[in-house]
């Protein structure tokens, strides 16, 4: 029994003696908790997802009524202003939504048009909507909210001004003379009756000779003209292709990155730096090769989505598909070979590639969709990981048929990223004893 308790004794000092392992043996999951938590579990549903409303109508109370119930329900962040270059504002028209929504889909996806011809001459709404369908979860969530505010709030606007048109002027003296005659009997004034004595929140009853009487009524009350920007006929997995497969990407080269402890307990660095080698060409041919096993990694797994999904729908997707591959490769070579540099021991560096694999990922919307965590990180955390300019660009060229050229932005971030941190991972292993 001693020996057993001597054995258990050397296991809890081997293990206290690492304090990074340790931390991260419950850090990893707190912090998993913690993202998960705040997007499943916080404010009653996705909040902030962007909104564009383009008003055609002169001073509708219709119009106003609606933009004003969008702008208080929590789900969206509605943007019914353009901001010039001299600091003004003006109202934004049909052709700014549209470049919005082509030229920055990954920040604007919807926008709602309300047409001159809001109230058409039979009796209803007609609206018209632009959407990027990128995530079918989402699509959905916004589409149900949009109906509920128009049905909850313009109905009630669209009866009253129904009523200001068909009842006759005669009934508005019966109005004036039935309040006179309840305010005699009842404790209310007669103004407050006046106007409020007709139940404006009821179906009223349509004209005789309305051509459209023999359908469904609801179903013409309000009619959504939609009109969808990106991804015809393309199919939603794509985001979860996108997603795990940058993922996967990290995990694997994080490890291949890693095989830099194998060799150097192995004493391949000294035999190698004994000849004429430099440090510089051993970390630059292990970023190489680490890099096109990345890209070979990303081609298998699009390859296998598309297989299973069909995916990819034009060859001219190839390319950019390929570039974007590879710059995202290269970030994450950048990074594993950052874990070795940091790290002491290979356990380390697993447990902290992992910790900030999962974490960026989760931030990143490798793991699920970016508008279900809160506004501020989605909009100022989820950029700042190289998981999002990777997912990012691939369903750019998935699901929008985004050229090179269109990608510029993604290119230039992912290269910094690598740039930088080969820059601080070159400076860490000339300090470091991985070649000694």
């Amino acid at each position: 029994m001693n020996t057993i308790f001597t054995l258990l004794r050397k296991d809890c000092l081997t293990f206290w003696r690492d304090p990074l392992a340790v931390v991260l043996t419950f850090a990893v999951p707190a912090v998993l908790i913690l993202i998960f938590g705040m997007a499943f579990s916080g404010g009653g549903g996705p909040s902030g997802i962007r909104l564009l409303i383009v008003n055609e109508t002169e001073d509708s109370p219709i119009a106003s009524g609606i933009i004003q119930a969008l702008q208080q329900e929590s789900t969206f962040q509605v943007h019914t202003h353009r901001t010039l270059p001299d600091g003004s504002t003006i109202p934004l028209d049909r052709s700014r939504a549209e470049y919005l929504l082509r030229s920055n889909p990954s920040t604007f996806r919807y926008a709602l048009i309300i047409p001159e011809n809001l109230v058409p001459d039979s009796f209803g709404l007609h609206l018209e909507w632009l959407y990027n369908p990128q995530n079918s979860i989402e699509n959905g969530i916004v589409q149900g909210m949009l109906q509920k505010v128009l049905f909850s709030n313009a109905f009630p606007l669209l009866i009253q001004d129904f009523f200001n048109q068909w009842i006759p002027d005669e009934l508005a003296e019966f109005d004036e003379n039935l309040a006179s005659v309840i305010s005699q009997f009842f404790p209310v004034s007669k103004e407050d009756l006046e106007g409020n004595l007709w139940p404006f929140n009821q179906t009223p009853i349509l004209p005789a000779n309305n051509a459209d009487s023999d359908q469904n009524f609801l179903e013409n009350l309000i009619a959504l003209d939609g009109t969808q920007i990106f991804g015809n006929q393309r199919n939603p997995a794509t985001q979860s292709v996108a997603g795990f497969a940058v993922m996967f990407v990290l995990f694997s080269l994080s490890g291949a990155a890693s095989s830099l402890f194998y060799e150097r307990d192995k004493h391949i660095f000294l035999r190698l730096l004994s000849g004429n080698v430099s440090r510089g060409q051993i970390l630059f041919s292990k970023f190489i090769f680490c890099s096109l096993l990345g890209l070979l990694q990303m081609a298998a797994l699009i390859t296998f989505g598309h297989i299973v999904f069909d995916i990819i729908s034009s060859p001219h997707q190839l390319l950019p598909l390929a570039l974007i591959s590879l710059f995202t490769a290269c970030a994450a070579t950048a990074f594993g070979m950052l874990l070795a540099a940091i790290a002491k021991t290979p356990a380390t560096a697993n447990g902290l590639g992992s910790f900030i694999i999962l974490s960026m990922s989760a931030l990143g919307g490798a793991m699920f969709p970016l508008f279900l965590m809160p506004a501020f990180m989605r909009d100022f955390i989820a950029p700042l990981t190289l998981v999002f300019w990777g997912v990012d660009g691939a369903l750019g060229v998935l699901w929008r048929d985004a050229s090179i050229t269109d990608l510029w932005l993604h290119f230039s971030v992912l290269a910094f990223i690598t740039c930088a941190i080969l820059a601080f991972a070159k400076f860490r292993f000339d300090r470091s004893d991985i070649f000694r």
